[in-house]
């Protein structure tokens, strides 16, 4: 499956200001740098955990249709399907509006199922486009706290560890933070 990511979001689900007062940093000129952290553990939060922070399109690319039609998406949480598209195998799209999709919102996890009439005949040959994402305001406590942490300690070790590797140390309240929004696999 591949996942591409289209765009949109809003503001970081932690501020620059909020940042700051968990930092307990008063002054302003290393603000940039603040966001560039923000920004920075929030991409760490969402890759640890599929749930994605700021709300925004995502296109995945199946290889084909799964025998049970359930596609279960990378992102979460689910806030909708906008297009399924079928490949021919001529290379001819079909596109099926989110009728082509019905969120399984029973199962726990964030599935669609596909229609009986979403056929792939190309390598890659159905694309599902859909909006993941928690609302502004409604991004859980515990991921908030997460980023900041990790701001803190990124924050706090910047000159040990290189910017373009940051987050470098990962604190174990940040870890237990984040266990219940992992992914279990067995």
């Amino acid at each position: 499956m591949v996942v591409v990511e289209l765009g949109g979001g809003g503001a970081e689900p932690v501020s620059v200001a909020e940042a700051k007062a968990w930092c307990r940093i008063e002054r302003s000129d290393e603000d940039d740098l603040i966001a560039a952290l923000v920004t920075a553990a929030r991409e760490m939060v969402e890759r640890e955990t599929r749930a994605v922070l700021v709300k925004r399109g995502f296109r995945i690319a199946l290889e084909a249709v799964p025998a049970d039609r359930r596609v279960r998406l990378p992102r979460t949480p689910l806030g909708a399907v906008t297009m399924i598209t079928a490949y021919g195998a001529d290379g001819t799209s079909r596109n099926f509006m989110p009728a082509g999709a019905t969120p399984d919102r029973a199962s726990g996890e964030d599935v669609v199922v596909l229609a009986d009439d979403v056929v792939a005949a190309a390598a890659n040959g159905v694309e599902v486009e859909f909006i993941a994402g928690f609302d502004a305001g409604s991004v859980p406590e515990a991921l908030k706290l997460a980023v900041k942490e990790i701001v803190a300690a990124s924050y706090e070790m910047r000159g040990a560890v290189a910017a373009d590797m940051q987050p470098g140390f990962i604190p174990k309240a940040v870890r237990d933070l984040l266990a219940p929004f992992r992914e279990r696999r067995l």
